[in-house]
């Protein structure tokens, strides 16, 4: 267990302004390679300018966990904002693909009102926010996260999940010169509204030589429980982006063989003119020995 320290505790404010629904898609997406059982899948639409809408299908949960980017500029400002949820009580809610349907049509009248409180914790410099809700949830949960750095951006994940990154329409991502996204997702593919998708089924990191060694001198068990998870670390850009940095070195380089070419022009002018001054003082010598 990693240490930390509580430092806010804020419950749900029920005076607090309505959240708007109408911000956030709510695509219905699950691993049909799982004999057909419907994960837990966390899905990002990443934007340009600053923020990301985060989509949570849940099954059976009682807390949600973000782990946010600090913003060093707006230290103040709302990690995470205009929660949504639509979902039923755990026990009562069947987690198949017709639910997730039926909710994700849903508006916010038509499912119960769940309580919930936000918890922070910093646990070695990091801030965790924990979403935990009175009872056991199965549904859609979505908000607005900060995302201060733009066009880069990096998940950390806490738990099981199948990950999606929907890119900006117009964007990518994969060039090593501009932007690449670590790990390499699973899977890409082009959305209805030609955006590019990416996924990730597993992102649990795999057992290692420390691993292998804990277990075998130290007599220590570690199940996959036990392993982390790898982070998402993502850098795109405009699709047009690769033909501009193309179009620039072109330029640069037209430019530096200009450079080159008046240089060595000039290293010739130069080496010419000396040879004539030194053949000039060579014919003066001549002359007055004669």
């Amino acid at each position: 267990m990693a240490s930390g320290c509580i430092d806010e505790l804020v419950p749900v404010d029920e005076e607090a302004v309505a959240p708007d629904l109408s911000t956030y898609e709510l695509q219905v997406f699950y691993d049909t390679t799982e004999e057909g059982d419907l994960l837990n899948t966390t899905t990002f639409y990443l934007t340009d300018n600053g923020s990301a809408n985060v989509v949570h299908m849940v099954v059976n949960a009682s807390v949600i966990e973000v782990i946010p980017l600090e913003d060093i500029l707006n230290p103040n400002k709302e990690a995470i904002s205009n929660i949504v949820i639509l979902a039923g009580n755990a026990e009562d809610t069947e987690p198949s693909f017709e639910t997730f349907e039926t909710l994700s049509t849903s508006s916010i009248d038509d499912v119960p009102v769940f309580n919930y409180t936000m918890e922070e914790e910093v646990i070695r410099g990091q801030k965790h926010i924990y979403m935990k809700f009175n009872e056991s949830i199965t549904g859609i949960v979505a908000y607005s996260m900060t995302a201060p750095m733009g066009q880069d951006f990096m998940y950390i994940p806490s738990h099981d999940s199948v990950v999606r990154f929907v890119l900006p329409e117009g964007f990518t991502t994969g060039n090593p010169f501009i932007g690449k996204v670590s790990p390499e997702p699973e899977e890409r593919y082009f959305d209805d509204l030609n955006r590019e998708v990416l996924v990730w089924y597993d992102l649990r990191a795999t057992a290692g030589s420390f691993t292998e060694m804990a277990r075998e001198f130290l007599k220590v068990e570690i199940t996959e429980e036990d392993l982390p998870y790898n982070p998402i670390v993502i850098k795109f850009y405009s699709t047009s982006a690769p033909r501009m940095l193309l179009i620039g070195t072109i330029i640069l380089g037209g430019g530096a063989l200009i450079v080159l070419g008046n240089y060595l022009s000039t290293r010739r002018r130069l080496r010419k003119a000396r040879e004539v001054i030194e053949e000039g003082f060579d014919e003066k010598g001549k002359n007055k020995l004669k």
